[in-house]
């Protein structure tokens, strides 16, 4: 059942014909016609963003997060929620990885990989957004959000989940696995309808969503 959100504050005709890419919105650029990517945008191939989900081919998900810092360089300026989600097992195996950053989901989806690699565990949920490539996607450039990166998005879900509705996405619900890890046994999730950060066992199967920054 879908559920009623806010809107935006700006219909998608009023700014339709706003669209932008990631390298236009910099600090350099000091152009006042050039608009400031939105959450709720969407993110498409080739760094582009508009708030018409029909503006480009290969619509790759919503912004669920923008940077408050102007100058924030590329790769931290925000992020884009894809519009897939799956359930899985955070691990197959327990084990004590000590990868608990709150803020770096990027990285530490590829020290969960490497750190599996090594030891011959698997990590179910990091492994499969490092594979996500759907819409342009390359492998490699997915990631599974870290509990403050998903705490982030989920704030804002009164925008995000009916700009994904708008493209045939999965809306935020129940508990989402971040790469957090916080001892052998558990890990961190978020809560899509509050933001609450709880932490569950590894081995329960819970919701996963695959990440981009730009």
């Amino acid at each position: 059942m879908k559920r009623n959100y806010l809107s935006p504050k700006a219909s998608v005709a009023e700014l339709s014909h706003q669209t932008v890419s990631a390298s236009q919105s910099t600090p350099e650029t000091n152009d006042s016609a050039v608009p400031e990517i939105q959450v709720g945008w969407y993110a498409f191939a080739g760094g582009k963003f508009s708030p018409d989900p029909n503006a480009y081919p290969n619509c790759q998900g919503v912004v669920g997060w923008v940077n408050p810092d102007k100058s924030a360089p590329q790769g931290q300026r925000g992020l884009v929620i894809t519009p897939d989600e799956v359930e899985m097992m955070w691990s197959d195996k327990h084990c004590e990885t000590n990868i608990k950053d709150e803020y770096d989901g990027k990285g530490n989806t590829k020290e969960l990989i490497a750190y599996g690699k090594a030891h011959d565990i698997a990590f179910p949920a990091a492994e499969w957004c490092a594979q996500y490539s759907k819409n342009g996607v390359n492998p490699g450039e997915g990631f599974m959000p870290a509990s403050e990166q998903l705490k982030r998005i989920v704030a804002n879900r009164e925008i995000v989940n009916p700009a994904l509705q708008k493209i045939n996405g999965v809306e935020l619900s129940g508990w989402i696995w971040s790469s957090s890890e916080h001892d052998c046994d558990y890990a961190r999730f978020v809560l899509a309808y509050n933001g609450y950060v709880d932490w569950g066992h590894k081995l329960y199967n819970r919701y996963v969503r695959c990440v981009l920054a730009f």
